[in-house]
């Protein structure tokens, strides 16, 4: 039986991680520290890289959730409020392009169309007439009636 990965212990900074085998030498993903991979010592091996991922999870004391947190994670997910959820992207987006994409389509999914008083509750009333007419610049807006846009 061939053993291609194993885990090992960073003799510089204690922490455990997942070694391939086959490498001559491997540097520790926190502290950097290359070593010999012959000169190693494996605390567990294996052949496939996924077994040796979870005895690494398991030996820092990470517990996979059961089908059924992963189930109800979903459900909370997505009995989200949609508007309070677009709020939560727009603000902690960094570029301007992505705030204006995330309000063009989460104002259309939730509202069909929406207004500048829609914008200026979100970005304020300094920045709303802005915002419109970059959305409408950029197409990622179009207005469907007077006042009224959609993405």
């Amino acid at each position: 039986m061939i053993l291609l990965y194993g885990l090992s212990i960073c003799s510089s900074c204690g922490r455990a991680r997942v070694i391939d085998k086959s490498s001559k030498s491997s540097s520790c993903p926190y502290c950097g520290n290359t070593e010999r991979t012959d000169q190693m010592v494996f605390i567990f091996e294996c052949r496939d890289q996924e077994t040796a991922r979870e005895a690494l999870g398991q030996a820092a004391g990470f517990e996979a959730p059961t089908p059924k947190e992963v189930r109800d994670r979903k459900k909370k997910i997505e009995k989200a409020d949609p508007y309070s959820t677009m709020i939560y992207k727009y603000e902690h987006s960094s570029d301007l392009d992505e705030k204006m994409m995330i309000l063009a389509k989460g104002l259309t999914k939730i509202k069909g169309t929406f207004t500048i008083d829609d914008v200026e509750e979100i970005v304020g009333e300094k920045y709303a007439e802005r915002y419109v007419a970059s959305m409408l610049e950029r197409c990622y807006i179009h207005e469907v009636g007077y006042g009224h846009y959609k993405a």
